[in-house]
């Protein structure tokens, strides 16, 4: 679940639903200036100590729902730069845009830094290396913690 702005105090009575309802996993990220919260920053979490109090909030919760969060709505917070310059062996994700775009890490996302395209006229996928694309400039991954 993305957090814009508008609904981050809603996460606590969704835990408490989910949890009702069986649901055994809740994954939230922050949301990035990308796509329409771009064009719309309202929508962005502008108070980081928001994030904290809702991680105290999480913490006293007493449901089964395991909590799951990205680094920047984590204590210690994002990376300021990727832990290492190798390219991946595996790939855990792949998000595709309505052009074909496909990126590896979340924080790609947005960013123009594409590596690899699917071209659906021809049903494959193709590397399209360019200095900016997100295996040169080893763009970290979103790193996911226990909340």
């Amino acid at each position: 679940m993305t957090l814009p702005s508008r609904n981050i105090a809603d996460v606590l009575p969704l835990a408490h639903t989910l949890a009702d309802l069986g649901v055994q996993e809740l994954k939230l990220h922050h949301m990035r200036p990308v796509g329409n919260a771009a064009a719309h920053p309202e929508l962005l979490v502008s108070d980081v100590a928001a994030y904290g109090r809702l991680r105290a909030e999480l913490a006293a919760l007493r449901t089964p729902l395991e909590i799951v969060v990205d680094e920047e709505i984590s204590a210690t917070g994002g990376p300021a730069t990727c832990a290492t310059t190798t390219r991946p062996r595996t790939v855990h994700r792949i998000e595709a845009d309505p052009r074909g775009a496909l990126t590896l890490s979340c924080n790609a996302v947005g960013n123009d830094a594409y590596a690899f395209w699917y071209e659906k006229s021809t049903g494959r996928i193709t590397h399209r290396p360019s200095a900016k694309d997100e295996l040169s400039q080893a763009v970290p991954d979103v790193v996911y913690a226990r909340a």
